[in-house]
């Protein structure tokens, strides 16, 4: 592992200093964390189970390398541990490379790399990277893909921009990607990809107290399609359309950030079966005010949910690719810069929840309220609490609507430059809309109570997280 990184830097500094490219620029930068958890009754609500009760350390090491030869730019992203998530990192006593937990988590790999040129008055930039755009406080689209991004700033104010990902390539030169699940597709590879296209801009007046932007999303998967339980399944195609926009508002000492977004498409089952019409929204709001070194808000959100998955219609919001909701440390956590457990992802808890077509990332089927402070209490230390209510937006029939609250304490604490300590408690107190049995110590559905046992113990969490930015 350490001679592949040496080697990887040994070649960057060759190339600075031969030839041409002695003129080339370079610039390091990275972040390593150590990460620490603890986790109770987050399997089945129940805390007579000891395997429900868990514990670990892990760690994550990237290196970002700048190289500059003005007007052109590269960036490597080298990263040592997975993308997010704790059985993706180094985990601290599983030291297989290749072990079934962490799988090759100790390679060194490229997470992100692009080249980034102006022509003319636009900017282009061409490679794999990382992207989240701005919605419901957080990112309704973030991931790492394949892509090219187009910028136009085309005032001081006023920034537009036009981005290409590839998520799926079927075929790379012949249309023989086809199998036996999608035979009745396409006759044509290019026909079986997935592509994301998006049209944005961003408007800052100088000195204005406010901001605007809008975006314009369209997906299209020609391999798969989302069925009435919302599950993406192969052997058809499906494409939608989101709309969004959002703006923030300062009137000191308030701040106020609202978002809002629409979906609508088409799901096609191959074979000429019946079409699925998708129809879907989110709204998002968040209103502050400082007082001195105290800050206290309010904040929810709303998606639309579907009460009945046996029709044609699948009305549960979702986002265009992976997003980044994070909006408490327990049920709203998920996305590529979480920082906690995401116990509430699994498929078991979704379908308790009628997340139809969604997922634990975004506003799927979910209406809730927030009320935070937060502290600082020093120039180094900043202290918050936060407490939240949850409901399912469409219940389906016997079912419950009222999914529970959490409590966050949270802690920042900045050690020295660079290094500082992020730490938070959190617990979770579930209700009679996401109650589960305890069979096999799994999460099962809980019709109105008629299945399996109301286990309704509180979910804790523990977590601290020492991070140093370089």
């Amino acid at each position: 592992m350490k001679k592949i990184l040496l080697l990887a830097v040994a070649v960057i500094f060759t190339a600075m200093f031969v030839g041409h490219s002695f003129a080339v620029e370079a610039s390091f930068d990275g972040q390593y964390r150590v990460r620490a958890f603890a986790i109770e009754n987050a399997q089945d609500f129940n805390d007579n189970i000891k395997a429900d009760s868990d514990s670990w350390i892990d760690q994550r090491f990237r290196l970002n390398i700048t190289l500059k030869e003005s007007p052109v730019t590269g960036y490597v992203q080298l990263q040592i541990g997975g993308n997010n998530g704790p059985s993706s990192s180094k985990v601290w006593g599983a030291n297989s490379d290749t072990d079934a937990v962490n799988g090759t988590n100790l390679s060194v790999v490229a997470r992100q790399a692009y080249l980034d040129f102006p022509i003319g008055p636009v900017q282009l930039r061409l490679g794999r990277t990382e992207e989240r755009h701005g919605f419901m406080g957080g990112g309704m689209f973030e991931n790492i893909a394949d892509r090219y991004i187009v910028t136009y700033k085309a005032s001081p104010e006023l920034v537009v921009s036009f981005i290409h990902a590839k998520a799926t390539e079927v075929s790379t030169g012949t249309s023989a990607g086809q199998t036996a699940a999608n035979a009745g597709v396409s006759a044509d590879g290019n026909d079986n990809d997935r592509n994301i296209y998006h049209l944005g801009f961003t408007y800052k007046p100088q000195g204005a107290m406010y901001d605007v932007s809008a975006r314009a999303y369209y997906v299209r998967d020609g391999l798969n399609y989302i069925s009435r339980t919302g599950a993406s399944t192969a052997g058809g195609d499906w494409d939608a359309w989101w709309l969004t926009a959002q703006t923030t508002l300062k009137f000191n000492p308030v701040k106020i950030y609202l978002s809002a977004a629409y979906v609508d498409g088409e799901s096609n089952p191959a074979n000429g079966t019946t079409s699925y019409d998708i129809q879907a929204y989110a709204l998002h709001g968040d209103i502050n005010a400082t007082f001195g070194i105290v800050t206290v808000g309010l904040v929810g959100g709303i998606g639309s949910g579907d009460d009945n998955t046996t029709d044609d219609q699948l009305e549960t919001f979702y986002a265009p690719a992976g997003a980044g909701y994070i909006q408490t440390h327990l049920f709203w956590q998920s996305g590529t810069g979480d920082y906690s457990s995401n116990f509430m992802d699994s498929a078991s808890i979704r379908t308790n929840l009628n997340t139809q077509n969604g997922s634990r990332e975004t506003l799927s089927n979910v209406t809730w309220a927030g009320l935070y402070a937060d502290i600082k209490a020093t120039d180094a230390l900043t202290l918050g609490i936060k407490g939240a209510t949850f409901n399912k937006t469409e219940s389906l029939d016997n079912t419950e609507d009222h999914i529970g609250e959490e409590i966050d304490l949270t802690l920042n604490y900045k050690i020295h430059k660079g290094l500082s300590l992020f730490a938070f408690a959190a617990w979770f107190m579930p209700d009679d809309g996401i109650i589960c049995n305890t069979t096999n110590n799994q999460a099962t559905a809980c019709i109105n109570g008629t299945v399996g046992s109301h286990n309704q113990d509180t979910v804790n969490e523990y977590y601290a997280r020492i991070q140093w930015d370089f």
